[in-house]
């Protein structure tokens, strides 16, 4: 759930004072309007609408402060909730929290065998040496 106003209010000074940006600076980094956060953080002005994500995403690239850390602060989404569903797509590293619940045994058991299958396919992929391919045609 996004934060309410208040709490996106000090989320946003905390964005803005770890950026080490002007507030100006750090709109033109949203890709808005040079008054843009200063009317974030002015409770007495009327409600803008919240960065976008991709928003966030110029933000994050100008900032050096990671998308996903702007998504949690700032829309309230979880990192963890983003790594599980980019990893039941297949995309992304959830199969570190999957992991987690492995005692240390089991994971360089998991790490040995992905060893296995890495160079299986390095060995699958590489190119035939000359000296075979020589070989082949006489």
């Amino acid at each position: 759930m996004p934060p309410d106003d208040a709490e996106f209010r000090a989320r946003l000074r905390d964005v803005l004072a770890r950026s080490g940006l002007s507030m100006r600076a750090l709109s033109a980094a949203l890709g808005r309007d040079p008054g843009y956060v200063a009317a974030l953080l002015d409770p007495s002005r009327p409600s803008r609408a919240r960065p976008t994500p991709a928003d966030l995403l110029r933000a994050s690239d100008a900032t050096g402060i990671g998308f996903v850390e702007l998504l949690e602060a700032l829309w309230g989404i979880e990192a963890l909730r983003l790594a599980d569903e980019l990893g039941r797509l297949g995309l992304g590293g959830s199969a570190d929290t999957r992991l987690a619940g492995l005692s240390d045994a089991e994971r360089a058991e998991v790490s040995d065998f992905v060893a296995f299958l890495v160079a299986r396919h390095s060995k699958s992929t590489r190119p035939q040496s000359r000296l075979r391919t020589s070989r082949c045609r006489s």
